[in-house]
């Protein structure tokens, strides 16, 4: 897979065995995106694919203020859901679906495929703060959407609507175990203020 996606500018960033590949693109130096491939399966194997978009600063403010080191990205989607809002008719997993070795070079074509014609455009779409943000809006949310999206309308300027986030954050169902949530809220304020 990596060599097909590579002319798109494209790396590998992590493989886990029977698990996923990562890769990465940054088409600025301050916007990554992410491509993860699932690898696990039991009889074939689904190529399902995940996208996602990291910015820089704001990914480095949500890490230092939950106190992670792992990569964040902001705004993502299943490639099923994208096909989906797509209206694209006769969707189903199995175009990504790899039964046996033989069969994996059309599951890679489709996958690269899908992220050219779905892909593309909700990563180019998202690479603004403001494009972000209205994406974050217009989805479901839970527990992490209201945390990044506090985060995000913070640094847009938008305090109010930061806060009210926040207070979200602090009463959706929890995502997140132990001190996490607590910890966040506690930094965010120390950050932003009241």
């Amino acid at each position: 897979m990596a060599e097909q996606l590579a002319p798109a500018g494209w790396r590998q960033h992590r493989l886990v065995p029977h698990d996923e590949v990562a890769f990465i693109r940054a088409p600025s130096t301050e916007v990554v995106f992410h491509l993860s491939v699932n690898l696990a399966g039991d009889g074939g194997i689904s190529l399902t694919p995940a996208l996602g978009v990291e910015h820089a600063g704001i990914a480095d403010l949500q890490r230092r203020l939950f106190r992670r080191t792992s990569t964040v990205c902001q705004v993502g989607a299943t490639m099923g859901d994208l096909l989906r809002e797509a209206a694209t008719p006769n969707i189903t997993p199995l175009r990504w679906w790899v039964a046996s070795p033989e069969r994996a070079e059309e599951a890679v074509a489709q996958v690269v495929a899908d992220l050219t014609t779905y892909g593309e455009p909700f990563l180019v779409g998202n690479q603004t703060l403001s494009a972000m943000i209205e994406t974050l809006v217009g989805r479901p949310k839970s527990q992490v959407e209201y945390g990044t999206l506090a985060v995000c309308l913070a640094v847009s300027g938008d305090l109010p609507g930061a806060r009210a986030m926040l207070t979200k954050f602090d009463t959706e169902p929890r995502v997140f175990v132990g001190e996490v949530t607590q910890r966040f809220i506690r930094t965010f304020r120390e950050r932003f203020g009241e």
